[in-house]
């Protein structure tokens, strides 16, 4: 793995280079004639060199810390267990730098086929085994959507390179061009855990080692995120957008409220975690879907500091898990004078998926709400969610680590040395991508939303073997009132929620929404069939 960054390292000096620039090869040497791409092209901008490089470092410390945690499996089952995670991480790498749809497609299925087997490694548990199925049931389906959804689009444009595909698409959009557009939302909506195509994720985050549902949340997820953004903003950017932008908006709104409302609802601390996930991953869709440079930059500069705190906190809950056995949160208590370095940790996470400053996510979720700012009510839903978010977590860390335990625990093994410097780096990274906002914001943000928002350019540089990126112009106050004025009242009015939370009987909104989650795949599935009904009528219609 650091091998790989390495060689994105080679590569990083071009593509972030002045404003940014596209740097492509077709693979073999098959390039396109006359803007006619035969060959698999492989392109390196700086919204996907920017994930790629940031899967290989936290993908490295990621998995030194699962190799620490079950270092007494025998050789053959943790040599087995790092081939499934590397290959996972290999597929992430190649979806964030391939231009072909058909080769997007593969990668889903490699990170797929991966998934289900750390999802059921433990195979004499039930609950990962369940977990398993229904991961290969909903990403089965959604690797059909997307497959068909491609052919779609190559039968009428015969074309599946990126810029190909853009440049062949007409003005006015007809109807398979629209199906196709629907089957390729759906799919990737399912692999980003967006609602109603979620079923699989809080199972198979919850029953996963810690370091898996670390790699599964802070990274894998996003693969949906990046095949959403490249269809929408890059392949049919211009043409049906607005349809499509509010298709995508109405699915992260609804995620991010009903994510975190689920989360605050939990007892377990995984499961907990996973619905915030999520959630924030309809953040992530609402930044990417307003088609603004302040709100795609964000959403750009949120998915990698997503990758930092959730990463750091599923390792937290995971080391908890590991040290003392226990998986509710009822069940905890104390830990933060047992566990003085797990309680940094998480508290930094929290913090930081708080957006309080100076940790990470201050910049991203300020540059997010600016950038839909001037829709009132998407602004307001996000605000919601953050609202709800902070509670759940700040009630899931005064439960777990500050609340008095009077009688000591059973069992509570040390922690290991790599999982102690995994948590030490990912907390200081968390603190350190939130005190230099400007320069991540110049070098990567802009850039990352000026190469999605400007799919001719992204084409130009496929298809010529590169090409510089527009320069966009996107800026954040560190000091400014209005941002540090939100962040109080959003955070106060969280730590109310989750005090009053702890002290009242389970409101009777969420009970429903518990008891829609039956946990039968079948129902998942006819969720996920709904989803995708309704894209196409809406998209077609």
């Amino acid at each position: 793995m650091l091998g790989a960054a390495g060689i994105l390292f080679t590569v990083a000096p071009r593509v972030f280079g002045g404003h940014g620039r596209v740097v492509s090869h077709f693979l073999g040497h098959w390039g396109p004639v006359d803007g006619h791409a035969l060959g698999v092209a492989l392109a390196a901008d700086p919204f996907g060199l920017a994930f790629a490089l940031i899967t290989t470092l936290l993908g490295t410390l990621l998995l030194v810390s699962a190799l620490s945690e079950l270092g007494e499996l025998g050789p053959r089952e943790l040599g087995w267990f790092a081939c499934l995670f590397q290959l996972l991480l290999a597929a992430l790498i190649g979806s964030a730098l391939t231009a072909d749809m058909i080769n997007l497609f593969v990668w889903f299925e490699v990170a797929a086929l991966a998934s289900y087997g750390l999802t059921g490694f433990f195979l004499e548990r039930p609950i990962a085994l369940e977990a398993a199925f229904k991961i290969v049931v909903l990403t089965s389906v959604a690797g059909f959507l997307i497959f068909i959804g491609a052919a779609l689009v190559y039968a009428d444009h015969g074309a599946l390179n990126f810029a190909q595909v853009h440049r062949a698409l007409p003005g006015h959009l007809a109807a398979p061009d629209l199906l196709a557009l629907a089957l390729l939302t759906a799919g990737f909506a399912t692999k980003a855990g967006l609602i109603p195509f979620h079923g699989w994720l809080p199972d198979a985050h919850t029953a996963a080692p810690g370091s898996v549902s670390a790699l599964f949340s802070a990274l894998m997820v996003d693969l949906g995120i990046i095949g959403l953004a490249r269809i929408t903003l890059q392949v049919f950017g211009g043409n049906a957008q607005h349809a499509a932008l509010g298709l995508l908006t109405v699915l992260g709104v609804v995620s991010a409220i009903v994510g975190a409302t689920l989360a605050l609802a939990q007892d377990d601390l995984k499961r907990l975690l996973a619905w915030d996930t999520v959630s924030q991953m309809g953040v992530l869709v609402v930044g990417f879907s307003s088609a603004t440079a302040t709100g795609v930059a964000g959403a750009a500069y949120h998915m990698v500091n997503h990758a930092l705190f959730k990463g750091l906190m599923f390792l937290c809950a995971g080391a908890i898990v590991h040290s003392t056995g226990e998986t509710s949160m009822s069940g905890m208590g104390g830990l933060v004078r047992r566990r003085p370095l797990l309680t940094v940790g998480f508290t930094v996470a929290v913090l930081a998926i708080a957006g309080i400053p100076p940790m990470n996510g201050y910049a991203s979720l300020g540059l997010i709400h600016d950038g839909v700012h001037h829709h009132t009510v998407v602004y307001g839903a996000l605000l919601l969610a953050q609202v709800i978010t902070i509670a759940a977590l700040a009630r899931a860390a005064y439960l777990t680590f500050y609340r008095p335990r009077p009688e000591p625990y059973a069992h509570l093994e040390p922690l290991r040395p790599g999982m102690r410097t995994t948590l030490i780096l990912l907390g200081a990274a968390c603190v350190a991508f939130g005190t230099v906002p400007g320069l991540l914001i110049v070098h990567f943000a802009a850039p990352a939303a000026s190469v999605l928002l400007r799919p001719d350019s992204y084409a130009a540089g496929v298809l010529s073997g590169q090409a510089d990126v527009p320069a966009l112009s996107v800026s954040f106050s560190y000091g400014d009132v209005a941002h540090l004025l939100t962040t109080l009242v959003t955070a106060g009015l969280g730590a109310a929620i989750a005090v009053g939370y702890l002290r009242i009987r389970e409101p009777r909104p969420i009970g429903w929404l518990r008891a829609v989650h039956t946990g039968s795949v079948n129902d998942y599935a006819a969720m996920a069939a709904a989803g995708l009904l309704v894209s196409a009528a809406v998209l077609v219609a």
